[in-house]
This record gives C-alpha cells, structure tokens and sequence, in this order.
C-alpha cells in the first residue's frame, strides 16, 4: 500500500519539472524490491499529496486505487491522477469511513474518515475543509496499530473521537504536517502514541510543524521524528513491538 506521493504545493500545473514521484518514490519503492502497489491511496487532491502520485500510476502496476476527495477538485494535478487511473482501467473506489481492507500476512487496514455520507466539514473547498476529508487510515498487525492521519484537522479530530472508534496506535502519523490546528491534546490523549512521525520539508514557509504542536506531542512523552531533521523513518512492527528507524538520528 502507498499512501500520497508528495508533490509541489503549487496547485495551477500537475507538476513543475522536478517530479518527486519520479525522482524519490519510484526509485525508492524499486530500492525496497517493490515493484508492484497492491493498493494506492490518495487521502486528499491538494498537490503536495497527489503530484507524486503521477509517476507511481505511469511506472508501476496497480492493483486498486482508493481516493478520499469528497469535494469537486479541478485542478491540473488531480485531474492528471484521475486520468491517469482511467486511461489504465484500474478499480477506482471512494473512501469512506467503515471500509476494511485485508492486505494479507496478518495486516489490515479501517478507514476511518471520511465519513460514509453526506459532508460534516462544509462544502466550499478551502484548504481546511479539503484536508478534514483527509483519508485516516488504522492499520493493524498483530498487537500494534498505526494511525496515519494524512491533513487531517481538529475539526476531523473531533469527528473521529466522538464516532467511538478505537484510534490507539503505536504510531502517529501526524495530521496536516504538524501543523497547530491539528494534533489536539484531546486527540493525543485518545490516541497515546509511543512515535510520532511528522512530513514537513525543511525550511517550509508555513513553519511547520508547528512548536505548540511539538510542545503537546512533548508533553504526553510522545517520541516524535520529523522528516526535515531525521529524512526518511521506518518504523518496523514483528506483531508485538514497534522499532523505529530514522535515516539520520
């Protein structure tokens, strides 16, 4: 399973000749030996998520593509991943929260947002209301979980605790970079990660990921990695424990 694929934040072309799926997840995913996605998954269509995407389409065999866009999104790089999942005829299907997903070995996955109708966060598509219709996904091998929260916002938070749904987890993918309208002491509390990962490039101009947020992940003793100061982290589950691996300590 891949989920989003980075790209430019630039939401007026797919791409702007420096294209992260063809020059970091591809050949990233071929250094792992893994030459086919069994299930490609788009939490939301803003560029930074999807723009990588286009290469992994392109490249490599497909099994199923599952997308969380609710609202309607017509901007070149969304529109370039739609065409690019209907020119391969691949199965296409919406997230929606109660969806579950047997990806064979003892691994699994729950969607657990969007929610399954109608449209709790609005209907204009602003950046916020985009990224509270974020796919969260609950994996699961074994004893450990991890909860992977793609923009995801308070807002979406709030949903997600009062839907009674289990959200504990070993890992935290953050949601929205880390950004302070996300992460909320009343979700951390729900959740108790032992790791937190955070996606955020170095010297972003939105200052993520945020101090108030790294202060609440500080403060519940959460041992957090930031992909702008430790590269890529692996996090490693034989079914009991949890290792985590950061490509520069």
């Amino acid at each position: 399973m891949v989920i989003d694929g980075g790209g430019v934040n630039d939401e007026t072309r797919p791409e702007d000749g420096a294209d992260v799926g063809e020059r970091v997840v591809v050949p990233y995913l071929h250094t792992r030996g893994i030459n086919r996605v069994d299930v490609l998954v788009l939490t939301h269509p803003h560029g930074d998520h999807v723009g990588g995407l286009l290469s992994v389409l392109r490249e490599e065999p497909v099994g199923t593509v599952m997308d969380g866009t609710v609202l309607p999104y017509p901007t070149p790089a969304y529109q370039a991943f739609l065409a690019g999942v209907k020119s391969r005829h691949l199965s296409y299907t919406h997230a929606c929260r109660g969806m579950h997903l047997d990806l064979g070995d003892g691994v699994s996955a729950d969607v657990l947002n969007p929610p399954a109708s109608g449209t709790p966060y609005g209907v204009n598509p602003d950046n916020s209301t985009v990224n509270n219709y974020s796919v969260v996904l609950r994996l699961t091998y074994g004893r450990t979980h991890f909860l992977l929260m793609g923009d995801a916002e308070a807002a979406a938070e709030q949903t997600l605790l009062d839907s009674g749904s289990d959200l504990s987890a070993d890992v935290l993918k953050a949601g929205h970079h880390g950004a302070a309208n996300a992460s909320s002491e009343a979700f951390l509390a729900r959740v108790r990660p032992r790791y937190a990962a955070i996606s955020c490039g170095r010297h972003n101009h939105f200052g993520h990921p945020s101090p108030a947020t790294l202060a609440r992940l500080a403060a519940n003793a959460i041992q957090t990695f930031r992909t702008d100061q430790n590269g890529a982290v692996t996090f490693l589950s034989d079914g009991q424990t949890v290792k985590a691996e950061p490509f520069m300590p």
